[in-house]
């Protein structure tokens, strides 16, 4: 059985909480990295988006590699970020025991039941846990899926593998049948 790192939720009465997409989903990459394990440091466990903000600074949108940065010091966590990973790639990496945050173009999954987020059209992050054999759907953790109110999915869903491709394929700077991510370990 694949770990399943806890639900975090990006509204979370945080400094910058609405921009805290990549921050949440790399918390949530840091607990199936370190498999729920606390590593023992000077820094708050279990991870959460608002001390990778604090760690990162000021407001706004944040990337891989800076909250890649930011998970080293504070968890001990190196992630593997890549650009234009190809799908299959991808693909295998998740089916041989990764997890990955993947940013996406939210307009994408906006007219979706997964829309987390009604009114939202631009970049976010997620973070893919798993794949499911018999169809091929990803095991997606939207930090806006916190059901907030009637309508807004709540925790983890499983969506169709097509529409994560299109919604990571459309971000700005990715290539066709390609995704951007930043892998966690090996845990499988």
């Amino acid at each position: 059985m694949v770990y399943r790192p806890p639900m975090i939720k990006q509204g979370d009465g945080s400094r910058c909480q609405w921009t805290n997409c990549n921050c949440a989903s790399h918390a949530m990459a840091v607990m199936r990295h370190r498999l729920g394990m606390d590593p023992h440091n000077e820094h708050g466990w279990p991870s959460s988006p608002a001390e990778i903000r604090n760690r990162l600074g000021a407001c706004g949108g944040t990337n891989l590699p800076e909250n890649d940065l930011a998970v080293q010091h504070l968890y001990g966590v190196n992630m593997d970020v890549r650009y234009n990973v190809p799908m299959a790639t991808f693909r295998s990496l998740i089916i041989s025991g990764r997890g990955a945050v993947v940013p996406i173009w939210y307009g994408i999954i906006a007219p979706t039941k997964y829309d987390a987020s009604p009114g939202f059209t631009g970049g976010h992050g997620i973070y893919v846990n798993e794949r499911r054999a018999s169809d091929g759907a990803y095991y997606v953790y939207d930090p806006l899926a916190d059901g907030r109110r009637k309508g807004i999915p709540k925790g983890p869903q499983w969506w169709p593998a097509s529409l994560l491709q299109r919604a990571a394929e459309t971000y700005p700077g990715t290539r066709s049948g390609c995704i951007h991510a930043s892998f966690t370990r090996d845990t499988g």
